[in-house]
């Protein structure tokens, strides 16, 4: 029910009013009277009252006076000034400065009635807005995660999605690193410890927002295949492989399991439903395979850097023979363990080739390379094209 306050200095007035309609029927019910502006003032601020009647002429404290206390203490209040034809220019006046309303004396019950029905509705359509608006703010991490899949997806049209990121309040400027990280349940260590998908989940999820906590703008979320996504703002792409390295060394470490990913450098928002799609496909490439490769796939995930990686010391680290790995190499991956070693240095060099402030010859040293020359033949071969050439812009 909707609480009414009467404010009259007159009791006629005061008393026709509670008598002039079935307030029932507009939900509404007559919490008080005050026959001057200071019990009128009190009233309110006890009562809190949705609807007040206010004279405008009360003694100690107008009806216009009394509207200035209550405006601040009752925001969502409607204010409906009665008043005498010798009154009319205060009232139109108090309209002006936002009173809901005014009923010149003396009050025509059809008019009554038909104010009444106006503010009742209104007050509806303020609280039907201020539940949504609860209901939206009580679920806004789920409607922002639910947008987020939908626009990587590619199901949100390009001059809708702005909107959204104003909505959610998602900060997305300048080049964006996108990781999509996959957490696979094989365990790193003698001892197998057991681990539901949703626990590891979780436990992914929170080390991934310890270690991007002071990055403010960055979105972590799951996307609809169950692998971890993260869009962050980046100023050097170097930045994003340092991250997501860290993240992979901790997951080793806290949960014994291992982790795959794909990542890239977006210049600008719209890339970015493309690009995880591109992504998605490499990790689907990626993930098809016995444990034994996916730990030998790990070992060098985490060694490509260094130039006197072989054969043998990544079969070592997955017990067993160097001529049994190549072979499942040949037969999962469809490429020999040079191959794929240098399959994944180029990947890592384009990610950096973004990054404008590495010469080429430093990228070569961080991907593993001893000189340059080797590193420009291996890209070419791989690309298609030199390094020099892909960073002028002549990328397919």
């Amino acid at each position: 029910m909707l609480k009414l306050l009467i404010a009259d200095d007159e009791v006629i007035i005061r008393k026709g009013l509670k008598a002039a309609i079935d307030w029932e029927k507009f939900s509404i019910q007559v919490v008080g009277e005050a026959e001057d502006g200071e019990l009128a003032l009190e009233l309110a601020k006890e009562l809190k009252p949705d609807i007040l009647f206010l004279d405008i002429c009360m003694p100690f404290l107008n009806g216009l006076d009394l509207i200035k206390q209550l405006e601040n203490l009752l925001p969502d209040s409607l204010f409906i000034l009665i008043t005498g034809h010798d009154e009319f220019s205060y009232a139109q006046q108090a309209v002006r400065l936002g009173v809901f309303d005014y009923l010149l004396k003396p009050v025509n019950v059809m008019e009554l009635e038909n104010v009444i029905e106006r503010a009742a509705e209104e007050l509806k359509s303020k609280n039907d807005l201020q539940n949504r608006d609860k209901q939206f703010e009580g679920n806004r991490e789920l409607l922002k995660i639910d947008f987020l899949q939908k626009w990587i997806e590619g199901l949100i049209p390009k001059e809708k999605f702005n909107e959204e990121f104003h909505l959610f309040n998602i900060k997305l400027d300048g080049t964006i690193g996108v990781s999509v990280i996959k957490l696979l349940n094989i365990d790193l260590h003698t001892a197998e410890e057991f681990w539901s998908e949703k626990l590891l989940a979780f436990s992914l999820g929170n080390i991934i927002k310890e270690i991007l906590n002071n990055r403010l703008a960055a979105e972590i979320f799951e996307d609809k295949h169950g692998q971890i996504v993260i869009l962050l703002p980046v100023d050097r792409a170097e930045e994003l492989t340092t991250i997501t390295q860290h993240i992979k060394e901790k997951v080793e470490t806290f949960l014994g399991k291992t982790i795959v990913y794909s990542e890239k450098i977006a210049v600008n928002t719209e890339e970015i439903p493309n690009i995880y799609q591109n992504l998605i496909s490499q990790l689907n490439s990626h993930t098809n395979v016995s444990p034994m490769v996916v730990l030998a796939k790990n070992y060098i995930d985490q060694r490509y850097f260094d130039p006197f990686i072989t054969l043998n010391e990544v079969a070592s680290s997955v017990q067993v023979s160097p001529s049994y790995l190549s072979k499942q190499f040949k037969n999962e991956l469809g490429a020999s363990f040079i191959q794929y070693l240098t399959k994944v240095r180029i990947e890592k060099s384009l990610l950096l080739m973004n990054d404008p402030y590495l010469k080429v010859y430093e990228i070569s040293e961080k991907v593993g390379y001893s000189t340059q020359h080797y590193f420009c033949n291996a890209f070419k071969k791989v690309v298609g094209i030199s390094p020099s050439s892909y960073r002028s812009g002549s990328r397919k």
